[in-house]
Order: C-alpha cells, then structure tokens, then sequence
C-alpha cells in the first residue's frame, strides 16, 4: 500500500479517473515510492487547483450566458 489505505492499482485508477494524465500519476507513484510522500501531496495539490481553476473558469462562462439569455429575453417582451 503506498498512501495508507489503498493499493497501488486502486490509487492508480483514482488519479485515473480524478483527470490526472499518465506522467502526473508516474511521479506521484514515483514520490511516494521514494518516500518523498510531501513531494507527491504538492503534486496532487496542483492538479487540484488545476482543476479548481476550469470550473472557476467555466462558472464565469455560465454567468456571461446567463446574462445574455437574460438580456435577450427582456427584448422579447
């Protein structure tokens, strides 16, 4: 068990499915191989954000379209 309480192919298939790509799981499975487990924690806390940063992004693309749609919709009245 490499994080305490999963097995490598499950932690595997969790970055997997949590959209890291094959070089973030190589070096995060590499980190914690080498005990370097704070190295393999920042490299996960950057995909996070990573991924924190897209729906911020696309939370900003909604309200643009809402506003929009909004506006469109008072002209038809």
């Amino acid at each position: 068990m490499l994080s305490g309480y999963q097995t490598e192919s499950e932690l595997i298939q969790n970055m997997v499915d949590a959209g890291c790509e094959e070089n973030m799981v190589v070096s995060v499975l590499n980190c914690l191989k080498q005990g370097q487990k704070k190295k393999g924690l920042l490299l996960l806390q950057e995909q996070r954000k990573m991924l924190l940063d897209g729906i911020h992004r696309n939370q900003s693309c909604i309200e643009f379209l809402d506003d929009i749609l909004c506006g469109m919709r008072k002209k038809d009245i």
